[in-house]
């Protein structure tokens, strides 16, 4: 409508301008009918653009209906076919899981064939002639309820071992089992052990009395039994080790340990033996010191012979000698008399205690070089085989023990022999003190 508005605006203002260039005239009859001519046509025009709109409206109508009828027609299609793969997947799931479980199957039912042929030793070729994996089974439980019966049982047997000197023999075999297994051979009589790839070795322990005496004796007794698993792997009897033998395992640096060891010994018992005769005095010169007569005291003081004299004879002698000066030279000659006497108290007690602090770090070079060889080997050869790492590691852990095992009695000795001398030194001064301050009460008293 606005469209037709603005045309009759157009004409009408084309018309006005036409009347004016053209400078004539019309009347209002023939304005009117020309208005009438266009209205005329104009409305004829709105008609037909109705109709074209009424027409097109029914069309996209019906278009817009079909489109929608196509439209629920693919929806009621597609839940159908979601529908449809959502069963499928899970057919499809419950396959795959049936299939694992098949393949599981499979899988446990070869390993059970494989182990059981190889417990139950059973040959290739006789393998091969059983065809199929059901037969198989067969064979095994049948063959396995056979040993099974069999190893209840105790029985003899002829079969190969070894000696103990390694000679590989054909003797008479008691079997109990599959736990444990007697052998004897030319009279000797012991219990096997896994030599290791199905072999058996015999015990260095060996048994009196053949095997008549293990399966008709009516008495219980106690016999060497050796129980084991199976026979794939040899087993190897622990060996006691000596002394020496862990020191060898040490290296160098343990005989060091142990030769210092051996050494702050030694001087740990020379200087308690030093300690013991300086501590000896006689009860009566305590006695004479604190009461008796100094005369008497002087007379048993240097009556003694030189390799008698104690610590405290010496001492006291000297205060024999300066009975007559003065205190204060009294005083000087008892201190330049103790440390006279100190060299021989603390003898070798500097000494113990250094090799007490030496020998622990001696253990942990040993531990430094011991990783060192390890690690060298580790570089060399690998760690496939842990036999070959076994040197480097014992050298690194027994150089440590032994220098604990050295420094912990050296030290503790040390300090044990060191307070014992101070004890001596402190009793020494006080006798010595107390015999100085007899002389001057003596003094007093005159």
């Amino acid at each position: 409508m606005k469209k037709i508005s603005v045309l009759i605006i157009m004409m009408i203002a084309i018309n006005s301008t036409f009347g004016q260039s053209k400078k004539t005239k019309n009347s209002e009859s023939d304005l009117l009918k020309t208005y009438q001519r266009e209205l005329a046509f104009l409305q004829a025009q709105k008609r037909s653009l109705l109709k074209q709109k009424s027409e097109i409206e029914n069309t996209f109508a019906s278009k817009v209906k079909g489109a929608k009828s196509e439209l629920k027609k693919d929806q009621d299609l597609l839940i159908g076919l979601t529908k449809s793969n959502e069963l499928l997947s899970a057919k499809l799931m419950e396959a795959e899981r049936n299939l694992e479980t098949i393949e599981g199957s499979n899988a446990l039912v070869d390993t059970t064939l494989l182990q059981g042929k190889v417990s139950l030793e059973i040959a290739d070729t006789q393998w091969d002639k059983l065809g199929n994996n059901t037969s198989r089974l067969q064979f095994l439980f049948e063959k396995a309820a056979k040993r099974i019966n069999l190893d209840n049982t105790i029985y003899k047997r002829e079969r190969e071992f070894f000696t103990p000197e390694g000679r590989l023999v054909k003797g008479e075999t008691l079997q109990i089992g599959r736990v444990a297994t007697f052998g004897h051979y030319q009279g000797q009589s012991a219990a096997l052990m896994p030599a290791g790839l199905g072999k058996l070795k015999m015990s260095e322990q060996s048994f009196v009395g053949g095997l008549d005496r293990l399966t008709n004796s009516n008495e219980f007794e106690m016999i060497p039994l050796f129980l084991y698993e199976n026979t794939v792997k040899g087993i190897e009897v622990k060996k006691d080790k000596s002394f020496m033998d862990i020191v060898h395992a040490g290296g160098a640096i343990a005989y060091v340990i142990v030769g210092l060891g051996a050494l702050a010994m030694i001087l740990v018992l020379i200087r308690g033996v030093l300690l013991f005769s300086a501590s000896r005095m006689d009860k009566s010169l305590l006695t004479q010191i604190n009461s008796g007569d100094l005369t008497e005291l002087e007379e048993m003081v240097k009556g003694k012979s030189l390799k008698k004299k104690t610590p405290f004879d010496r001492v006291l002698g000297n205060i024999f000698l300066a009975r007559h000066k003065e205190r204060e030279a009294r005083e000087n000659i008892i201190h330049e008399s103790i440390l006279g006497e100190l060299n021989f108290l603390d003898k070798f007690g500097a000494i113990i205690l250094v090799m007490a602090a030496v020998a622990p770090l001696l253990g942990l070079l040993g531990t430094v070089t011991g990783m060192i060889s390890t690690f060298d080997i580790i570089t060399e050869f690998g760690t496939g085989d842990p036999k070959l790492l076994s040197s480097g590691i014992s050298e690194a852990l027994i150089t440590t023990k032994l220098g604990l095992v050295v420094a912990i009695p050296s030290l503790l000795l040390g300090n044990l022999l060191g307070g014992w001398s101070g004890k001596i030194k402190v009793l020494l001064e006080r006798e010595a003190l107390r015999l100085s301050n007899r002389f001057d009460k003596d003094v007093a008293n005159a």
